[in-house]
C-alpha cells in the first residue's frame, strides 16, 4: 500500500513538471520575464517532489537510511521553492534557490545523525513552517490578486495544517506514532502530498498565463529575440546578413582577478563601442561571453574590426583602464534566422577556444 501511495505521489510530481515546462516553452525560446521565474522555481520545485516520491519508494523497499535522508532532504526543497518563487514574483528580497537547497542539505546531513523518526518529525516541522511562508506569500499582492493564486493558498494552508496534524500526533504519542497507520502514516501523508502537488501545478499554471511572457530589456533572452528579428528583416531585404562574435579572450581572466562584474561591464563597454562604430548594426549579449553583431551582409569586416577596436579604446579611457584588452573577432554570412541561433547556441561557443578570425 505505501509503495502504491507514493507511485502515485510520483506520478503527481511528474505530471506537474511536465505542465509547468509546457506552459512556458523550450528553454531556447524568446520567451522570458514573471513567467519564466515562476516556471523556473516552481519547476524546480516539482522535479524535487518527483525526486522526493522515488527515494521514499526505494525506502520502502529497502534504500535504508541514504533513501530516507534523499527524501527527506529533496521533501523540504520543494516546499521551499514554492515560497522562494513566490516571493520573488511578488518582488520581494529574494531568498534564492541556494539558500532552499542549503536547508535540504542540512537536513540531508542530519538524517544520518539522528533517529530515523526523530528526522521525519524535524522535516515535518520544515513541511508546515514552509507551507505557512507559501501559503502568505501566495496571498500577498501583486501574487495574490491573480486567477489561480487562490488555489494555490488553501492547496498549501491545507498541507500547513496536515503538517500540523501530523507534529501534534508525533509531540503527543511519539515520534514513531507516525509511522503507524492512520491518518497521519506514510501512506496517508504520500496521498495528501499527490493531491497539494496536483492542486499546486493547477494553480500555478492559471497564475502563469496572468504572467508576462516578455523577457525585460537588458537580458540574454531579450538580445537573443533582437538579434533574430534583425537577422530576418536583413534576410528579407538583402537575402542575407553578416553575424559577427566578438569576444574577450581574457575575460575569464577578468573575472578571476576582479569580479564577474567587471567582466560584465567590459563586455557592455564592447557592446557600446560596437554601437558607437557601426549605428545601423544590431548589438546583444545572449551569452555570457560573447557580443554578436548583426550587420548587413555587404559590410567590410576589416574596416568594421579597426573601427571597433578604436571604439574600444575609447571607452577603455573613460573607464581609466590603461591597458587595452585585445578582441577576437568571428564573422559568418547567415541566410537563415537558425544559423544565427545556432551560433548563440551553448554547444557552439563552447567548441570555440581562444583568438579566432580577425583576433
Amino acid at each position: 500500500m505505501i509503495v502504491l501511495a507514493l507511485l502515485c505521489s510520483i506520478t503527481a510530481a511528474g505530471v506537474a513538471a511536465a505542465i509547468l515546462y509546457l506552459a512556458h516553452g523550450r528553454p531556447d525560446d524568446d520567451r522570458g520575464g514573471e513567467r519564466a521565474e515562476m516556471v523556473r522555481y516552481f519547476g524546480v520545485a516539482a522535479i524535487a517532489a518527483l525526486l522526493c516520491g522515488a527515494m521514499n519508494v526505494l525506502e520502502a523497499t529497502g534504500g535504508g537510511t541514504a533513501a530516507a535522508a534523499g527524501g527527506n532532504a529533496t521533501n523540504v526543497m520543494a516546499a521551499g521553492l514554492l515560497w522562494a518563487g513566490a516571493r520573488r514574483l511578488n518582488h520581494r528580497r529574494t531568498v534564492g534557490a541556494i539558500g532552499i537547497v542549503s536547508v535540504g542539505v542540512f537536513l540531508l546531513g542530519l538524517t544520518f545523525l539522528i533517529p530515523l523518526d526523530d528526522a521525519t518529525v524535524l522535516k515535518t516541522a520544515g513541511l508546515f513552517a514552509f507551507a505557512v511562508l507559501g501559503a502568505f506569500e501566495c496571498a500577498r499582492r501583486p501574487f495574490g490578486a491573480l486567477p489561480g493564486a487562490s488555489l494555490l493558498v488553501g492547496s498549501l494552508a491545507l498541507y500547513a495544517a496536515y503538517s500540523a496534524a501530523r507534529l501534534v500526533v508525533a509531540l503527543t504519542a511519539g515520534a514513531a506514532s507516525l509511522t503507524q497507520p492512520g491518518a497521519v502514516s506514510p501512506e496517508a501523508t504520500a496521498l495528501v502530498s499527490a493531491g497539494v502537488i496536483v492542486a499546486v501545478a493547477v494553480g500555478t499554471v492559471r497564475v502563469g498565463r496572468q504572467l508576462d511572457d516578455r523577457p525585460s530589456p537588458g537580458t540574454p533572452a531579450h538580445d537573443r529575440g533582437a538579434l533574430r528579428r534583425e537577422t530576418a528583416r536583413l534576410i528579407e531585404a538583402h537575402d542575407g546578413a553578416n553575424a559577427t562574435l566578438i569576444r574577450l579572450p581574457e575575460i575569464h581572466l577578468i573575472r578571476t582577478a576582479h569580479s564577474a562584474r567587471q567582466g560584465r561591464l567590459l563586455l557592455e563597454a564592447v557592446a557600446d563601442a560596437v554601437d558607437d562604430a557601426l549605428p545601423e548594426a544590431v548589438t546583444g549579449l545572449p551569452s555570457r561571453d560573447t557580443v554578436f553583431v548583426i550587420a548587413p551582409a555587404a559590410i567590410d569586416t576589416t574596416a568594421m574590426e579597426s573601427s571597433v577596436r578604436r571604439a574600444f579604446a575609447r571607452r577603455m579611457f573613460l573607464l581609466d583602464y590603461d591597458d587595452v584588452p585585445v578582441l577576437a573577432f568571428e564573422h559568418s554570412c547567415v541566410r537563415t534566422v537558425d544559423a544565427v541561433s545556432a551560433l548563440m547556441a551553448p554547444r557552439h561557443r563552447r567548441s570555440r577556444r581562444g583568438p579566432l578570425d580577425g583576433g
